[in-house]
């Protein structure tokens, strides 16, 4: 019973969260209740599995003893796959905004092109600008959509411009290419930031790597002549 316990929470985990979910978090909607967080679940089930693994008495010491390693180990396995997958946004959204660009000049409004951007990217950034354009056709007030998109990291940038542009009165299509210009010169900057940290990080291990090979090479030699000369 426990192991089928155990092999449900596991399946659980693994299923993404639902679409109403992101959609109350891409516009700031206020969430109506969610999942439990897996990190806890795991966390509160560990002594339970080493009950069933190891036996009275050691399985239940041991798992009230791992239970904030387990914990600790969820959460970062979740952080990770948060960052991954806004990578993956930020890579996708300067060519999602030409696609954008594209529709804009010819005189598409907007809610078409986020839907022609949406079918020409794949996920994750894909299902998010398919939600804004759903949410652009049923809105009587785009600046409402606009007003909400700020609350989003990755397309903050979109809604601000759009903004910019019914403010000021300046075509759309050029606004979106600069800020897709941007985002390239972000990108471009933080790679490179993140060139000069793994130069930094790699400094200590190849230190370590080379400092043996310098001791045999160098230093070993110079001791034994050193010491032959005085045996001579």
């Amino acid at each position: 019973m426990i192991s089928a316990m155990l092999a449900v929470l596991a399946v659980w985990c693994l299923v993404p969260a639902s679409t109403t979910a992101r959609t109350q978090e891409l516009f700031g909607q206020p969430r109506r209740g969610g999942r439990i967080d897996p990190a806890i679940i795991a966390a509160a089930l560990t002594p339970v599995a080493a009950c069933v693994v190891l036996g009275l008495p050691l399985g239940p010491l041991l798992g009230v003893a791992l239970v904030p390693v387990v914990h600790r180990s969820m959460s970062r396995l979740e952080t990770a796959a948060a960052r991954r997958r806004s990578a993956q946004l930020t890579a996708q959204l300067p060519t999602a905004l030409d696609l954008m660009v594209a529709a804009l000049e010819v005189g598409r409004p907007p809610v078409t092109a986020f839907e022609l951007a949406a079918a020409a990217t794949a996920a994750p950034l894909g299902a998010d600008l398919s939600l804004v354009a759903g949410r652009l056709a049923v809105a009587g007030d785009s600046e409402a959509v606009w007003r909400s998109l700020a609350l989003d990291p990755t397309l903050a940038p979109v809604g601000r411009a759009f903004r910019r542009a019914a403010a000021s009165g300046m075509p759309v299509a050029q606004v979106i290419s600069g800020v897709a210009d941007d985002l390239r010169r972000e990108r471009r900057a933080a790679r490179r930031e993140r060139s000069r940290k793994v130069a930094v990080r790699t400094a200590a291990p190849l230190g370590a790597c080379f400092l043996p090979a310098f001791f045999l090479i160098g230093i070993v030699p110079t001791i034994i002549a050193t010491f032959r000369s005085f045996t001579l």
